[in-house]
């Protein structure tokens, strides 16, 4: 039987990436739960450094696997484009107002989304590089990859 969409079918670089990504998630949602209006990136940073160690040692390269675990670690802003969103339903006003309200905060929303897993993607992108280099200061990073 054939297995769609089975985790085995990722490469090792998304695995690698995913991990980091979903260890980061918790930490990125506790920042917001303390604060209830801001969302730290850190736990992307270094969830980022562990996953390009361990992606380092198998050979594999350390920024990719970083980028990719930037991307998946900002997912929880999408929590906090919700609450901007639900905040539309206090529009007030002639309908061709709360229309042009409407699109125009959507239109902010998606721009914010990019900006935020663009932000979270370079923080990942140096997490991966500062790990790959601390495994290669120990050395690793000399395998070959296997089925990237």
């Amino acid at each position: 039987m054939t297995r769609i969409g089975s985790l085995h079918e990722l490469s090792d670089t998304w695995r690698f990436a995913l991990l980091g990504g979903v260890l980061s998630i918790p930490f990125t949602l506790t920042s917001y739960w303390q604060s209830g209006s801001e969302m730290s990136l850190s736990s992307v940073f270094f969830a980022a450094i562990l996953v390009g160690y361990l992606a380092k040692q198998r050979g594999l390269r350390s920024s990719a696997v970083g980028v990719r675990t930037g991307v998946v670690g900002s997912l929880p802003t999408v929590w906090v484009a919700w609450d901007m969103v639900t905040a539309l339903a206090a529009l007030d006003g002639p309908t061709w107002f709360v229309t042009g309200g409407s699109i125009a905060m959507l239109l902010f929303v998606l721009v914010v989304l990019g900006i935020v897993a663009g932000i979270s993607a370079v923080f990942g992108a140096l997490g991966g590089r500062v790990g790959g280099w601390l495994a290669e200061r120990n050395g690793g990073g000399n395998r070959p990859a296997a089925g990237h």
